[in-house]
């Protein structure tokens, strides 16, 4: 009894905490800096959350392992607990930083420098803390791990929580990047209600037409929306999604422009693909050749031993790509759009994400297990077309801002 009050009261705990410390991020975002701001208070509020979730969750993973005491080595509790309470506040710390870093205009440059480095300097600390912590828990773990939630029939999968929390988390990002330019809070909000259902039906269809030769061709037509099944194709749902929030954009928010609003909402398309990638790791799906663990023996023992697949290790291929999609948001939104701000147009961030996104299909759709390649190598295929495009659409928005330019100093002159 006292270890599930452990449990489930830590996972409050920690939950309450998180959603408190993020509540405090976001008003001390709102905050004018040229008033007068109390630090010293502010700093001890966003600490305090940090502990509180800090504490619920190693509380909890404490709980969990102490269930399987006395026959649990002590060193185990200790690593999952400790290692609990640290990955959630090096997180916290590094989600503090990055919303200050990013989205607080008016912070004086002298600060932003030291935020970067308290930021960059995080998140080996919070790499160490995870790996610590699942060490500790894999013991208590069977592998392989469920793919989702029993609520009796249907089924939660894993998979539907990581797109899920993947879009939430994009219009997170695009809401808290539009407030630092002036807009208003929940500006995007109807763009998510479009492009999100929208992105799902697009993931679905381009299942379907890609695999209809293997799994739909001869089939009952229903099996068509029989979605809970699984089968969807992340591409399709980008491109569909980002169409759809394009729509909406052109005849519902006349007050920004198309480019600069897709400049915003598209390459962090890739943070979504990344995050739903780890719900391919919960179904053992999108991983490579057999390959010697030994290897492969910097990664934590639970991805070694989820992705050991019919007795052989496979390459983790969901979790090479993930991080590639991840690095690709942060190489657009900040070493292209920051970095090369001068040589760019309105469009161009955009442009570059079917280019990295195609490329990265590309290289890593022949890598894949044959069972979970696409009818004709679809998704290859695709994937140099949206290179293609995207490389095109820089070029063409760079002619027309050349053009654009050339008849307004005609004009002027």
């Amino acid at each position: 009894m006292f270890n599930q009050i452990l449990i489930y009261g830590g996972a409050l705990l920690a939950l309450g905490g998180f959603v408190l410390f993020a509540g405090a991020v976001s008003q001390f975002l709102k905050l004018k800096l040229a008033g007068k701001v109390d630090y010293k208070k502010q700093l001890l509020i966003h600490v305090g959350w940090m502990a509180l979730s800090s504490l619920g969750l190693g509380l909890s993973l404490l709980g969990v392992t102490l269930n399987h005491a006395p026959a649990l080595d002590s060193e185990f509790v200790l690593q999952a607990a400790f290692g609990g309470f640290l990955t959630i506040f090096f997180f916290e710390w590094i989600y503090a930083s990055f919303a200050l870093y990013n989205y607080k205009k008016d912070l004086h440059e002298k600060y932003k420098p030291v935020v970067l480095v308290s930021l960059i300097f995080s998140i080996l600390p919070l790499i160490v803390s995870f790996w610590v912590m699942t060490e500790g828990l894999v013991p208590v773990i069977t592998f392989p791990l469920p793919k989702g939630i029993p609520f009796d029939d249907p089924m939660v999968t894993f998979y539907a929580v990581f797109i899920l929390s993947g879009a939430v988390f994009v219009y997170y990002l695009s809401d808290l990047q539009l407030q630092a330019e002036g807009y208003r809070k929940g500006y995007g909000e109807n763009v998510f209600y479009v492009a999100f259902p929208a992105g799902i039906l697009g993931a679905r269809l381009w299942y379907v037409v890609g695999q209809w030769n293997s799994e739909f061709a001869g089939q009952s037509f229903w099996k068509i929306f029989m979605i809970w099944e699984g089968g969807l194709a992340i591409m399709g749902g980008a491109l569909f999604g980002a169409l759809a929030g394009v729509l909406f954009i052109i005849f519902r928010r006349k007050e920004i422009t198309l480019r600069h609003a897709m400049d915003i909402g598209v390459p962090v398309i890739l943070v979504a693909q990344g995050i739903g990638r780890w719900g391919n790791f919960f179904n053992q799906e999108v991983f490579g050749a057999k390959a010697d663990v030994a290897d492969w023996s910097f990664l934590p023992t639970f991805i070694k031993e989820q992705m050991t697949v019919d007795g052989y290790f496979r390459v983790p291929l969901f979790l090479i790509e993930s991080i590639i999609n991840i690095t690709g948001y942060l190489v657009i939104r900040f070493a292209i759009g920051k970095g090369l701000k001068k040589y760019i147009v309105p469009g161009d961030l955009a442009m570059v994400y079917p280019i990295w996104y195609g490329l990265t299909r590309v290289i890593m759709e022949p890598m894949r297990d044959p069972t979970y390649i696409m009818d004709n190598l679809w998704s290859y295929y695709w994937g140099g077309i949206f290179a293609g495009i995207g490389i095109l659409g820089i070029v063409a928005l760079h002619v027309l801002d050349y053009l654009k330019k050339k008849r307004q100093s005609k004009t002027a002159s």
